[in-house]
């Protein structure tokens, strides 16, 4: 039915611009086409593009527009790019839905390919490129061959992305491509030879990526500044590859990159220093004096990229880097450089107190304390935090000159909450690396402004290691018997309060009994705590002596366990990528080429299973009308025909009005029903959109479908969810969306084996309208 739509009659009203998205014109589509074929004879290039773009228009909205083919297909022959443009998008995605529209899609595709503009040429090679079924590459791979020579380099850059499409779809096609693909290294064109190098690593990713010869490596260092800055970053990451084969060739090709240090762009400078680093990570001397070259450059990206906060995080982070191997002391002269400052947002505050706690050393220490201090009265109470922890991990990693540093923190005390819990979990680190400053702790130890569950905790371990040095340890071990504390504090504070009394049994007699009767005798306690309590009650009425002897050991630590894994972890980190920004090895949040090859499999046999059901539905639904025109005749006396009529038309898919509404069952019934049913249907899909891959999102939907929750659950990001409905017979789910592999697994289990494939797909053409998985 065609919409009506208001006409405004007001002054003006023509120079009002045509809306392509107002109203639903799905009756409109006949008339479309014919307005295309007016068109097709039209000179006026203009007239032109308002018909195609209201073809679009339509497309966008979700109207099919597929009937519009032919005709889109002749007003293809255009010079106007803005109208080619926009054919190619309609082209390209109705495509595949049809074999036949496909080929007069690849036929208008190969014709433009020969066009006198390369725009043009290029253009229709890349669409062409795009067509992703197994027929389109055997006219495919021929428009590659013909545009890797073509006289613009706009086109063989095209024919060069074109050859990795390829890969990706049918390798086997390729016929040895990478030879040609060498040879167009030495193409007059930057673009072309940076296209090259990148499909070439993605070709032979499973042999390390391109291979590098000395003969190559002087021809790109040779045109290195012909290239834009993305050009001469991607040219620096391969030379990163290379080695040398003596120190003259090493030495001569720092030398012709260590101007480009001082470019302004921080992707050419931090792939310099990865060339730097890679060549002499096995010569520690000359290793040492490339860390001292490259400090001026990185603190000076830092200091110029002040209004780019992004570029300025990464800077920092591979200064960082460099820092946490051992070369901290390189940036200790410019700690300065490190300061914060008002306009910078948080994460680049953060991340600079990190670094200040990393190079500070006795000859800067003075005024960098006096910094941090002023930082610790920051009202963002994260910076606040930070500071304190940056003061703790200097005497941490300073003891000779933690003494000023454990002053200075005990200074605070008299400031807000939030600032003496933090305090007090920097003192517990402090004071395990060195006992010695408990002393200088007491003040804060007994103060009653510490409210933070993890502040409690730490006070409460200082208490119970070092109760006969502070005078009131065992009544403030006291107040805490009894409260409604979590089982963490609890733990160490039965720890706490043994420890103290073995060395102040008189004053921790009647603390300890009324900590004991506390937890055993209360039944809502946790059981692990009670079992505690009691093995600890019945050694020490049993031998208090050898339980003493147990609890007698130092607890001062050389080195901390998460210093030693962050050291070892920064030694596989590569210079110049995401694993120091991210401080992980690139292997914890890369997938491997596998993963995707897979992937790629996965969705093949998808999608030839999704073409084989369409046609056993078409085939079936063929069935069905025969078996309904035999039944309107006249009895005939034919058996077969008989036995075929009185068949039940078979049912081929699932409606919201086939499930019982609030259907209802219980856990225990759901639980055996799963247990005792034979493995059904199961289908593995990528998960699309992280928005609504959630429990209440995925019970609400399941629920509009008449499928309803019976338990439900998430663990490490993997959340698993239990469904039931009723149609015909009964049907259960097993429904997981794991975020960290971005997968989404359904299993479906019925009574009779068929309704639970079509259970199945059921629910997986509800996922897809929702657009939660392909």
């Amino acid at each position: 039915m065609r919409s009506n739509y208001a006409t405004n009659t007001e002054n003006g009203s023509a120079n009002k611009p045509q809306q392509y998205f107002e109203g639903n014109r799905k009756g409109e589509v006949n008339e479309l086409k014919i307005l295309v074929k007016n068109t097709l004879n039209e000179k006026d290039d203009k007239k032109k593009r308002e018909v195609v773009k209201k073809v679009i228009a339509y497309m966008t909205l979700g109207i099919d527009v597929s009937k519009l083919f032919p005709e889109m297909c002749m007003a293809s022959y255009t010079n106007d790019l803005v109208q080619k443009k926009m054919i190619y998008l309609y082209l390209t995605t109705y495509a595949e839905q049809n074999k036949d529209m496909a080929f007069m899609a690849i036929s208008t595709f190969q014709k433009d390919c020969k066009h006198n503009d390369p725009k043009i040429r290029g253009f229709a090679l890349r669409n062409l490129c795009s067509l992703r079924f197994s027929g389109a590459i055997e006219y495919l791979m021929p428009a590659i061959k013909e545009a890797l020579s073509d006289i613009d380099a706009y086109v063989r850059k095209t024919a060069i992305m074109g050859c990795v499409k390829v890969f990706y779809m049918q390798p086997e096609q390729l016929n040895n491509i990478e030879d040609q693909l060498y040879k167009m290294i030495s193409d007059n064109d930057p673009l072309v030879i940076i296209n090259a190098i990148h499909a070439l690593n993605e070709i032979l990713a499973s042999e390390g990526g391109m291979a590098l010869s000395k003969k190559m490596v002087d021809y790109l260092l040779g045109r290195l500044k012909e290239f834009n800055e993305w050009g001469q970053a991607t040219i620096l990451d391969e030379l990163a590859k290379y080695s040398p084969k003596d120190d003259k060739e090493m030495f001569n090709i720092m030398n012709l990159l260590e101007e480009r240090l001082k470019h302004s762009c921080s992707a050419i400078v931090l792939g310099v220093i990865k060339v730097f680093m890679n060549f002499t990570k096995n010569k520690p001397q000359i290793y040492e004096q490339v860390i001292s070259r490259v400090k001026l450059p990185l603190v000076t990206l830092a200091s110029i990229s002040e209004g780019n906060f992004e570029i300025m995080y990464t800077i920092l982070c591979h200064i960082k880097y460099i820092a946490s191997k051992g070369y901290n002391s390189v940036f200790a002269s410019d700690y300065k450089s490190f300061y914060c400052r008002v306009d910078e947002p948080t994460y680049i505050k953060l991340l600079k107190l990190e670094i200040l706690s990393l190079i500070a050393c006795d000859f800067n220490l003075g005024d960098m304390l006096n910094e941090l201090g002023e930082y610790v009265t920051d009202v963002d109470q994260e910076i606040s935090k930070k500071s304190i922890q940056a003061l703790g991990s200097i005497a941490i990693r300073l003891p000779d000159l933690a003494t000023a540093i454990v002053k200075q923190l005990s200074s605070f005390v008299t400031l807000q909450d939030y600032i003496t819990n933090e305090v007090i979990l920097v003192f517990k680190d402090i004071l395990r690396k060195d006992p010695k400053h408990i002393k200088d702790c007491l003040e804060i130890i007994q103060s009653d402004n510490i409210t933070d569950s993890n502040s409690k905790i730490a006070l409460i371990y200082i208490l119970g290691q070092f109760g006969a040095q502070i005078p009131l340890a065992p009544y403030i071990l006291e107040t805490y018997i009894g409260a409604s504390e979590s089982v963490e504090l609890k733990q160490t504070l039965l720890t706490s309060c043994l420890k103290v009394f073995f060395v102040r049994s008189p004053e921790m007699h009647q603390v300890l009994g009324k900590l004991f009767y506390s937890i055993i005798n209360n039944e809502n306690e946790d059981i692990d705590l009670k079992d505690r309590a009691a093995f600890y009650y019945r050694a020490l009425h049993s031998n208090p002596n050898e339980v003493k002897q147990l609890w007698q050991y130092s607890i001062k630590v050389d080195k901390f366990l998460e210093e030693t894994i962050i050291n070892k972890e920064a030694l596989l980190f590569e210079f110049n990528s995401l694993s120091v920004i991210y401080e992980k090895n690139v292997n914890k949040f890369i997938k491997p080429i596998d993963y995707f090859n897979n992937l790629r499999n996965k969705e093949l046999q998808d999608l030839n299973q999704e073409q084989q059901q369409t046609q056993t539905n078409t085939t079936q639904d063929q069935t069905s009308d025969v078996i309904e025109n035999t039944q309107s005749q006249p009895y005939n006396q034919n058996n077969d025909l008989l036995e075929i009529s009185d068949q039940p038309q078979q049912q081929v898919y699932l409606s919201v009005d086939s499930f019982i509404i609030n259907y209802s069952i219980d856990a225990d019934y759901f639980e055996n029903m799963w247990t005792n049913l034979n493995d059904g249907a199961t289908f593995t899909r990528m998960l699309v959109r992280n928005d609504i891959a959630n429990e209440t999102a995925m019970e609400q939907l399941f629920k509009k479908y008449r499928l309803y929750n019976i338990a439900a659950g998430e663990e490490e990001n993997v959340l698993k969810m239990y469904f039931y409905g009723s149609h015909q017979c009964q049907v259960f789910f097993e429904f997981e969306i794991n975020k960290n592999l971005s997968t989404v697994i359904l299993n479906t289990r019925s009574e009779i084996e068929d309704q639970a494939y079509l259970a199945s797909k059921y629910v997986e053409d509800f996922l897809k309208q929702i657009r939660l998985i392909e």
